[in-house]
């Protein structure tokens, strides 16, 4: 079958966990001889025609989609410059006719869209036009938030959001697919009228399961916990430490921190002092399993803001660690409190104390949650998953 893939961001470019999802299902695709070529974004401003390279055997076309400024770019902009590049994207007509060119040109039996901001919400319209099937995947709430994140205890939408939503609404034109990794996120869309003519799925995000082989070594008398993400205060960073620092009075356990991000000197900074916390920096996807996951106990999600299906969590379970996490957004839907790991409520202190302690007093079971965890994670092996989306 002759697939395109289309996602604003595409390696070396990298945002998050959506790109990694997306990367993944093309080398699957691929390896499982379908022809397939990929559509994204170049950040060179001379390239506004599109153009084709190859990379890992597979056709890419980019261009420079004409804007103010190139989405990679678009966290170092202001404010104001953020909202009229959003205008912008939205009805990016160039993008529209490459896209569409592009897609002319191959004439695929089956496109496969992810996150279009950067590349121009016209894309569905661009498909839809040449009369090809098109299952878009949801990653986060960008559709009605331009930065797809909502804070917990700041869920309210102003006009200019709901503007925005309906805009979005009317662009996406209903595609004949949308698949969504969390129910809860496929919940928000529905709510807002979007996708009433679509046919509406759940597929938890896929991963690429490890050797069988691999297995943990705990050899070190603490008792390691993990945070794996963004040094951001939207991601629960700061508030773990602070909790954290409070558990641990008994100097049995350790928290291991992997990620960069804006708050990284800060922290590093005020516990530079504390002896149960290591900051690792950065550290690349193929080398966390042998140097991180293999003697970490539990890994700790305490996201404030509403998460889809955090990769972080497939990450942890793929390496039969369970997981302690806010129990938000489609997060509850992966993790059975007790079996995998638990849940406590977003930005309680007290709620999250109490599961650190449970897990703490609890580590004489520790063996059958990392089992259970392990067991889990064969529900997201990539192979199931490229089977029930081409079922679609």
């Amino acid at each position: 079958m002759k697939i395109a893939l289309i996602n604003s961001l595409y390696k070396p470019y990298k945002r998050g966990g959506a790109e990694v999802v997306f990367s993944n299902i093309v080398k699957e695709l691929k390896k499982d001889g379908h022809d397939v070529f990929v559509i994204t974004i170049s950040r060179h401003k001379d390239k506004k025609k599109f153009f084709v390279s190859l990379m890992d055997d597979i056709k890419i076309y980019r261009f420079y989609p004409l804007n103010l400024f190139s989405f990679v770019e678009i966290g170092k902009q202001p404010a104001w410059k953020r909202f009229l590049w959003h205008i912008i994207d939205a009805f990016n007509l160039h993008s529209y006719f490459q896209v569409k060119e592009i897609l002319r040109q191959e004439k695929p039996d089956l496109v496969l869209t992810h996150n279009l901001k950067g590349i121009g919400y016209l894309t569905p319209t661009a498909v839809k036009s040449l009369g090809l099937k098109n299952i878009h995947t949801l990653h986060d709430v960008q559709l009605v938030n331009p930065s797809g994140l909502i804070i917990y205890g700041q869920e309210g939408e102003g006009w200019l959001s709901r503007i925005y939503a309906k805009i979005c609404q009317k662009l996406f034109n209903n595609p004949e697919v949308v698949v969504s990794p969390s129910k809860w996120l496929l919940d928000f869309y529905h709510q807002r009228g979007f996708f009433k003519k679509s046919k509406e799925v759940v597929l938890p995000n896929p991963i690429i399961l490890e050797d069988a082989n691999w297995h943990k070594k705990l050899e070190d008398d603490k008792i390691n916990y993990l945070f794996l993400g963004q040094l951001e205060k939207h991601k629960g960073i700061s508030f773990l430490l602070d909790v954290f620092s409070e558990f641990n009075k008994n100097g049995k356990c350790r928290l291991l921190v992997v990620g960069r991000g804006s708050l990284e000197d800060e922290l590093k900074k005020k516990y530079e002092n504390a002896d149960w916390v290591e900051f690792l920096g950065f550290i690349s996807s193929n080398l966390l399993g042998r140097e991180v996951f293999k003697k970490v106990h539990y890994t700790i999600v305490p996201s404030l803001c509403y998460e889809n299906s955090p990769s972080v969590i497939y990450d942890s379970f793929k390496f039969a660690t369970p997981v302690i996490a806010s129990s938000i957004g489609g997060i509850p839907e992966l993790i059975q409190e007790g079996v995998c790991g638990y849940l406590f409520e977003p930005n309680n202190r007290i709620s999250l104390l109490n599961k650190l302690n449970l897990s703490l007093q609890n580590i004489g079971n520790f063996s059958h949650l990392s089992e259970n965890a392990k067991i889990k994670a064969q529900e997201f092996d990539i192979k199931k998953y490229i089977y029930k989306l081409l079922s679609l």
